[in-house]
């Protein structure tokens, strides 16, 4: 027995077309930064090729409505079978009367309610009891043409049957098929979401959010605004830190990292909580300081600020 594939993937697959799609945007956008992580522009181009052929293979839907096709198909032959036997059956009726043997052989009352199998097997047993009964049910209606007539559509009955379990077999092998591609695409978008985002944090915060695929759950607190960072070029122990207050914030926590003049940031770290802005904070003299912060409740964190820096001299 073949086991059955699983999603990788919790979104959609629309979604994850339309992700792919803004994922290889990114990257183009920032293709010199991948580069040094072996992600050069073919792949990228890959990752675009194997997006576009996901979008465009058939969704389950499109199978199941197949399959649907092919049951109503199947259920209009079994219909018309029903109305050629009942044509049939009421010539020996007519004969023989509603309760007589010859008409029990033909156990017309359960045509309604068997299986589409079971029904097929009736319906051709019928046929071979109406060319039993020809001779004496000619005299009442019946004619070979009408045996041949149902003998026909138990043919097509037959038919449209095998015709589902062909469909519903090629269902299910392109759903799997169609999980299989998107777990492989899944797995492509995955490694270079985390690429992106070892690319950019801690150092655009904006763009680190482009490579996030299950974004958290957003919080009632705003990002912090118009963060600014400034000091006295002569005494500048303490900088001073400023920003736009968040409605609902009741603290604020600011995060620093130290790098060399002209560096970019690295890691930042905890420095203190303050309860509103202005905030005095002491610097690295000599050194490019850092600054980020984010608005606080007693339930709820804001994402980060965007980042400020500042050049303290040697005094």
């Amino acid at each position: 027995m073949i086991k059955e594939s699983q999603r990788d993937y919790t979104l959609s697959d629309a979604d994850l077309c339309m992700f792919t799609s803004n994922l290889v945007g990114f990257m183009t956008r920032d293709a010199a930064e991948f580069v040094p992580k072996g992600v050069d522009a073919a792949a990228i181009t890959a990752l675009e090729a194997l997006g576009n052929a996901f979008e465009i293979f058939p969704n389950d839907a499109y199978y199941k409505n197949d399959v649907t096709i092919s049951v109503d198909a199947k259920n209009e032959k079994r219909e018309n079978s029903q109305v050629q036997m009942r044509a049939i059956i009421g010539c020996a009726k007519i004969k023989w009367g509603m309760t007589s043997p010859q008409v029990k052989r033909f156990n017309a009352g359960k045509m309604t309610v068997i299986t589409d199998r079971s029904f097929l097997t009736l319906a051709r047993q019928c046929v071979t009891l109406a060319t039993e009964y020809l001779a004496d049910l000619a005299a009442f209606g019946l004619t070979q043409p009408m045996i041949d007539a149902l003998a026909a559509e138990a043919q097509l009955l037959e038919d449209e049957m095998n015709n589902i379990s062909e469909k519903e077999s090629l269902r299910d092998l392109k759903t799997q098929e169609r999980i299989n591609d998107g777990n492989e695409l899944y797995g492509f978008v995955a490694l270079y979401c985390e690429i992106g985002k070892i690319i950019w944090q801690d150092v655009d915060e904006a763009k680190y959010y482009d490579y996030v695929i299950y974004p958290a759950v957003q919080s009632s607190l705003s990002k912090p605004q118009n963060l600014a960072v400034s000091f006295d070029p002569l005494d500048p122990s303490p900088v001073t830190l400023t920003w736009d207050l968040v409605a609902e914030a009741t603290s604020y926590d600011v995060y620093f990292n130290i790098a060399e003049t002209g560096a970019p940031a690295g890691d930042y770290t905890f420095l203190n909580t303050f309860p509103t802005s202005p905030a005095m904070v002491p610097p690295i003299f000599g050194k490019r300081n850092y600054y980020k912060i984010k608005a606080k409740n007693d339930t709820d964190t804001s994402v980060y600020s965007d980042s400020v820096w500042a050049d303290i001299p040697v005094v």
